[in-house]
């Protein structure tokens, strides 16, 4: 019988293919930015917003509870309770399809600083993404039944599978030259296809084994956890969002589009803490039932070291060579972008673990729905009279105040329920060396490549990112920052032998 994979291997899965599906995803932003006119960019990047909303209106949470629940369920329960949680986001996907077309009936006067001719194409293709919507909510909670299940491999190909399609649907037609509404309706293509993989999934490996009933008792305590989650993460995509949309209310379809380039957490640096923490919360939830706080904290700080060790290195790089990166991906007429860039880049350097699956692991939903209410109210108050007085500069960096207020606010709440002070939370000693070297670092970095070795872009960035990285290493290995288990954790990682298997 094969060894049965190590929890390191079944992470690493996860953050592969949750960096590899970001970078498909920051790739298709390249291109679409590339190949669509301003107003164009602007017009998409609207509708994904929208829609996106709309998306996390509709899952309430559900899908989340899969990893709560399914833990505690055994047999045809279990098969019962999957059927059911996507049952349930069926009949949601419906809401956010409403919920899209009523924003239909505002758009005029909300985008009052637009060309009216750009609002009359969003109009026309908005229904469109409803229907998308319509097909994609229902097999949200599949990935999460697919790791649940202790099927990480699977869910890795799973959710690459999803990221190149939604790639090939947007790019290839605009390529080819075609206009974006042909990309819009071949995306409504990729959704259909995405629904019946998933049904074909859940099929073969969740058979319903004669006529399935919902469980009340189940569902009643199921919404009861999942409702507060739900809001919680409706109320993050607002915070996500809200910002595009004061961008969007305040100003013009251009300075939505330069704010939307800029306006990157680095999706291929913040996806690694939530795919560790989605991987970790069930062991979380099983200590914590055994009471073994100890074991927890241990599994904790150990799950916040190695994220530090890859996201605050990576945070400093983009930050350091940020100008380059942002001309080299969009073009100089978007060199504008940099500063937001930097600015929601330095909101990368708090996202060091999960915060919201320890408090899931003491199922406290209610305190994530508070901190993110919280995060909201800082982020929608600082922002309006940011933009109204600074443009979209003002409009990012209000973004980094609320975060890193609400990141204090969430130490103090975890810690109350781990005993700890705030500032035992995280461990902060190894955190505060990495922060130290990553920066002294990029410094040195950007000093070098900015004045001593002015070059074009592409060089500028291979070249800097190469001295920045090896700098970095040398001086971790050094000072025990990076230990030899780190770097051959690296080399089995870049093997891929997690993916794949052992020889």
């Amino acid at each position: 019988m094969a060894p049965k994979d190590s929890l390191a291997e079944k992470t690493g899965v996860v953050v592969f293919a949750r960096m590899l599906t970001s970078m498909v995803e920051l790739l298709t932003a390249v291109l679409l930015v590339r190949l669509l006119t301003t107003t164009d960019w602007a017009i998409v990047s609207l509708l994904l917003t929208v829609y996106e909303t709309a998306k996390y209106l509709a899952t309430l949470g559900f899908p989340e509870s899969v990893f709560y629940f399914l833990e505690r369920l055994k047999g045809r329960a279990r098969t019962a309770f999957a059927y059911q949680t996507v049952a349930i986001m069926g009949a949601t996907a419906a809401l956010s399809g409403v919920a899209m077309l009523g924003f239909y009936g505002i758009m005029d006067g909300f985008l009052s600083e637009w060309n009216p001719d750009s609002v009359a194409k969003a109009k026309t293709l908005l229904p469109v993404m409803a229907a998308i919507a319509l097909l994609e909510i229902p097999t949200w909670p599949v990935q999460n039944l697919m790791l649940a299940s202790d099927r990480q491999r699977e869910a890795g190909w799973y959710q690459l599978m999803n990221g190149a399609l939604t790639f090939a649907a947007m790019v290839v037609p605009l390529s080819l030259g075609y206009e974006l509404d042909t990309a819009i309706w071949s995306l409504l293509g990729y959704s259909a296809v995405r629904f019946l993989v998933s049904a074909l999934w859940m099929w073969r490996v969740l058979p319903p084994d004669g006529p399935l009933r919902m469980d009340r008792a189940l569902l009643r305590e199921q919404a009861r956890f999942s409702i507060p989650i739900g809001l919680s993460s409706l109320v993050g995509r607002l915070n996500k969002y809200a910002d595009k949309y004061i961008v969007a209310w305040f100003l013009s379809e251009a300075a939505l589009a330069q704010y939307n380039v800029g306006a990157q957490e680095l999706p291929i640096v913040r996806v690694i803490p939530f795919a560790v923490g989605s991987v970790l919360i069930s062991r979380f939830v099983q200590m914590q039932l055994e009471d073994k706080r100890q074991e927890l904290l241990d599994l904790w700080y150990k799950g916040v070291e190695k994220v530090s060790l890859i996201v605050v290195p990576l945070a400093f790089l983009f930050i350091a060579m940020a100008e380059e990166f942002v001309v080299l991906l969009f073009g100089p007429e978007y060199r504008p972008a940099v500063v937001p860039f930097r600015l929601y880049t330095c909101i990368v350097l708090v996202r060091v673990t999960h915060y919201g699956s320890m408090l899931q692991a003491f199922g406290d939903t209610r305190g994530i729905m508070r901190m993110s209410v919280n995060l909201l109210v800082w982020n929608v108050g600082l922002s309006i009279p940011m933009t109204w007085m600074f443009g979209y500069v003002g409009t990012a960096t209000a973004a980094v105040v609320a975060n890193f207020i609400n990141w204090g606010m969430y130490l103090h709440l975890i810690g109350t329920h781990m005993r700890l002070p705030w500032y035992r939370v995280l461990p902060f000693p190894f955190y505060l060396r990495v922060v130290g070297v990553s920066a002294a670092t990029a410094a040195g970095a950007w000093a070098i490549v900015k004045y001593l070795l002015p070059i074009a872009d592409l060089p500028a960035l291979v070249l800097g990112a190469g001295i920045y990285l090896g700098i970095f290493v040398l001086i971790g290995s050094l000072t025990g920052i990076v230990t030899a288990a780190d770097r051959r954790a690296l080399a089995d990682w870049l093997r891929l032998r997690f993916l794949f298997g052992r020889a």
